[in-house]
């Protein structure tokens, strides 16, 4: 059997639904193939001495006190891992944004040299840094919003004359690196938007403006490294100006559209527009791309999410299934055979 290590939690706004998705997996990896257990990582860092799957509905029960200090938890994971076979071994972070999809547990498993599912370091790096994504698009020649950034020391009023005379309000101001819509807010004016850059600020040391795109918001999963594969769009249909965190998770007037329905010859340039941009970013083994359509029915990328959420309701999964008929449990295999690969073409480099 394949020895499978499941990471959740971590220290990131996104915690909660990374427990839910970590519990979605250990429910539907094949317990034939694969002899699993989870790892909890608190809000801290501190890591769990690994435990067995439960069979529960509340993925709070995940969460695990471990009362060793930061060095000593991580290196009790990592004895317990040090005569296990790479071979053999997978390591499956499902920690969602900073720590998880910013570049940092993938360099700690590169470290540990054992193969893991997803994004290597670089990829997920680029995608979680959206001023950086947002530079490589506009190399690429990939079409996206207007934009521009600045940091703490560079967030003047010059600055807010610049995006009101090349964005233009309203527009949208966001940190340049945080998940599932934190700290995103609509500015109409200049007050506004100085006020949500300060807000920005306190989750990232980017804050990025970006022009207001009017259209549709469609997700699209990705999966595959030399010829990788795009689902059909899904979407979230919403009152809300944009899909921010109360929409996406709370609001009960969101809709949800599996598959997002647009004619035949859209849905091919939308499915080939998100592979160029995972391809531009060097993603590898998966990612959720979310894209506009706009009324002119153009593209526009947004950003890339390298470990998408995995809970029941999350798009990634039933947007595989739908579009390719692969199963989640099949799916997870399909991403653990990825992630073996990854990490034989990584060891010979």
């Amino acid at each position: 059997m394949i020895n499978a290590y499941l990471l959740c939690g971590g220290p990131s706004s996104e915690h909660d639904i990374s427990l839910r998705s970590a519990l979605n997996i250990s429910k539907n990896l094949n317990k034939e193939k694969y002899k699993l257990k989870l790892v909890y990582v608190d809000k801290k860092g501190h890591f769990s001495k690994s435990f067995d799957p439960i069979d529960t509905d509340d993925e709070f029960l995940l969460v695990k006190e471990n009362k060793a200090n930061i060095l000593e938890s991580i290196g009790d994971f990592c004895y317990e891992l040090k005569d296990l076979d790479p071979e053999n071994t997978i390591l499956i972070p499902a920690i969602h944004g900073t720590y998880g999809e910013d570049g940092t547990i993938q360099a700690f498993m590169d470290a540990l040299k054992l193969p893991y599912i997803g994004n290597g370091l670089l990829s997920s790096a680029v995608c979680m840094d959206k001023v950086t994504s947002n530079d490589i698009f506009e190399k690429n020649h990939l079409d996206q919003a207007r934009y521009l950034w600045a940091s703490e020391d560079t967030l003047t009023e010059d600055f807010l004359k610049e995006c009101e005379a090349y964005i233009k309000f309203p527009l949208i101001v966001k940190p340049s690196a945080n998940g599932s819509s934190v700290g995103v807010n609509r500015a109409n004016n200049k007050e506004e938007l100085y006020k949500y850059a300060k807000e920005a600020l306190k989750y990232d040391k980017k804050v990025l403006v970006e022009e207001l795109i009017e259209g549709q918001e469609i997700e699209i999963a990705v999966i595959g490294d030399t010829k990788p594969r795009a689902s059909k769009p899904g979407a979230y249909t919403t009152d809300h100006v944009f899909l921010d965190y109360d929409a996406k998770y709370f609001d009960k007037a969101t809709k949800v559209a599996l598959p997002y329905q647009m004619n035949q010859e859209d849905e091919k340039m939308a499915r080939d527009f998100a592979i160029s941009c995972y391809k531009a970013c060097g993603c590898e083994g998966f990612a959720r791309v979310d894209v506009f359509y706009t009324k002119d029915r153009k593209f526009k990328i947004n950003e890339i999410n390298t470990f998408p959420g995995f809970t029941p309701t999350s798009f990634f999964a039933r947007l595989i299934e739908l579009s390719f008929d692969i199963n989640f449990p099949d799916l997870l295999d399909i991403l653990i055979e990825e992630g073996f690969k990854a990490y034989k073409k990584r060891s010979k480099q």
